[in-house]
């Protein structure tokens, strides 16, 4: 186990565990979605409690299928 000097590295060096990559599937088979807005925003799947960063150069990802629904459902996503 790290020491907190460690976790804090991994958090700012995006190794944070529970953050969705782009092209990631979560175990509930993965569905493409697109943030339509051109910003960067950070979406916590209500289902899974993963966190999913959308960004410059990722604004299409696969997200778990279990918090696709709930990301739609906000108008900012749709089915890629």
């Amino acid at each position: 186990m790290g020491c907190c000097g460690q976790q804090r590295a991994a958090l700012a060096y995006g190794g944070a565990a529970g953050v969705q990559r782009p092209g990631e599937a979560g175990a509930a088979g993965g569905v493409k979605v697109e943030f339509t807005k051109r910003k960067a925003i950070v979406f916590r799947g209500p289902v899974t409690n993963r966190r999913y960063q959308f960004h410059e150069g990722a604004y299409v990802q696969t997200v778990d299928g279990r918090d696709a629904a709930s990301l739609i459902k906000t108008g900012a996503f749709r089915l890629a």
